[in-house]
């Protein structure tokens, strides 16, 4: 199962973000309100100070510039509330229509207040309307200047920018992870070019990058495996050339030999010449025999053997391979037995012409290393829940165990000398595992040097429908 996505890293940055963004415009809001509050409590003397100024900045305003509003409009009436609270006044011809109290201290102590109030007077027709304000006195004691907007605008903006910051911090971190990982795939895909296939790279973490890690990997051991084939196929094919060239230059430089043998006279009677001609048919039919081989081989090899697989008994099989044989041996004093625990028919899927080959080469083989007084060879079936075991055994000289890994090899024969002594090919058994394992079974040597050997064969039962 994927676990940490990058898609899911993804949409989880810009959670984180977006919350961290509330949180710092949260966070600011509410140091402003609490800033505000505070602020409105302990300077209230002041902004009601401020509010006078202002609204006397309007009367004389409109004392100025429109005087008939003031006397005609309801302005006055508006603020009333606060007419006790201003030290303005306002009179209209004679009468005080606006601060009465103010007036009073005013009138009642003018030398007092001349030096602190200012006097503007206007007129519109007939009419005069005077204003007197007290200018504002100056308090050392002064608690601050009310709350500037900008100061709103400096929260706002340092939220911002402390967002951006971290926004980006995240994402390089979130970009980093990313990077690094592709970095060490384009080095990877790099080493793989130039051919360097033990190149491996490593990632823990399953998201998509380590899907793509994984591919890499997945490729880098396929072309090594490919490559790895292809050098063993290359060694094989040098290999097989060398032992062709050998095997086949031997009974040619002996069919030569012979040949001129004829035609110098050396062979100067019918007998000679008859003994010279029966040798040259035997190394032909060796070399004919080694070409068939071959050419079954590299057909094995390259998957081009065509194989016409049905289901048939195997217990008929083996006794049909024990008729084809039986003859021949007994009238060379060989003892030749099929034997078996199975009493009812053992079906498999197969091809019966391979097989018959591959019985053909292993009791061959087996007759060319009988070397006791009394001969024998004996072919035993078996079988167990899935399988049948064919045992092909014979007492021959037997094979060393150093030597059993190897008898299945191309060419390898137990004997060090290389000539084909008794005609084989030395790829015999090397056809008969490749023909077994294409009938999905397996085969095995046993052996006691000097006593016995066992070619086990193991093949699948095909199940009943």
């Amino acid at each position: 199962m994927r676990q940490h996505s990058l898609r899911r890293k993804a949409i989880l940055t810009f959670l984180v973000s977006g919350l961290i963004f509330v949180w710092l415009t949260t966070t600011a809001s509410r140091l402003y309100i609490d800033y505000v509050t505070t602020n409105f409590m302990e300077t209230r003397e002041f902004s009601n100070a401020f509010i006078k100024g202002e609204f006397a900045k309007i009367i004389r305003f409109y004392a100025e510039t429109d005087p008939e509003k003031l006397v005609t409009s309801d302005i006055l009436t508006l603020y009333s509330a606060v007419e006790n609270d201003n030290s303005l006044a306002i009179v209209f011809n004679d009468d005080v229509i606006f601060g009465r109290v103010f007036y009073s201290e005013y009138a009642s102590d003018k030398e007092a207040y001349e030096p602190y109030v200012e006097i503007f007077k206007t007129g519109y027709g007939d009419n005069e309307i005077t204003v007197i304000e007290k200018r504002p006195e100056p308090d050392s004691n002064s608690k601050g200047r009310p709350l500037p907007y900008r100061r709103i605008d400096l929260l706002a903006t340092s939220s911002y920018v402390a967002y951006l910051l971290i926004l980006i911090v995240i994402f390089m971190f979130f970009i980093n992870r990313i990077l690094k990982p592709l970095e060490k795939v384009k080095i990877a895909a790099r080493e793989i070019k130039e051919g360097n296939l033990n190149y491996k790279i490593e990632y823990s973490k399953k998201d998509e990058i380590g899907e793509v890690f994984d591919a890499i990997e997945e490729m880098r051991n396929e072309l090594k495996e490919a490559s790895d084939i292809r050098e063993q196929y290359e060694k094989n094919r040098n290999e097989l050339l060398s032992n062709i060239t050998h095997d086949l230059k031997t009974p040619i430089t002996s069919i030569k030999g012979y040949v001129e043998g004829i035609i110098d006279g050396v062979a100067d009677t019918p007998e000679k010449i008859q003994k010279y001609a029966k040798t040259i048919y035997k190394h032909s039919v060796d070399m004919d025999a080694l070409i068939n081989d071959l050419f079954l081989m590299s057909k094995l090899d390259v998957d081009q053997m065509a194989f016409h697989f049905e289901t048939f008994d195997l217990t008929e099989f083996l006794q049909d391979c024990y008729d084809d044989f039986v003859f021949e041996l007994t009238s060379k004093n060989i003892q030749f037995a099929l034997t078996g625990n199975v009493e009812e028919p053992v079906l498999i899927e197969g091809d019966r012409q391979t097989l018959k080959r591959v019985m053909i080469n292993i009791i061959q083989n087996s007759l060319h290393h009988l070397d006791k007084a009394e001969k024998s060879i004996k072919i035993t079936l078996e079988t167990d829940d899935k399988n049948a075991v064919i045992t092909v055994r014979d007492n021959g000289k037997g094979i060393p165990k150093e030597s059993l890994k190897d008898i299945f090899k191309r060419f390898y024969r137990v004997d060090d000398a290389r000539g084909s002594g008794y005609g084989g090919s030395g790829i015999g058994l090397s056809i008969v595992e490749k023909i077994v394992e294409k009938h999905g079974g397996q085969i095995v040597a046993e052996s006691e040097s000097g006593l016995w050997t066992e070619m086990v064969i193991t093949l699948p039962i095909e199940s009943e429908a």
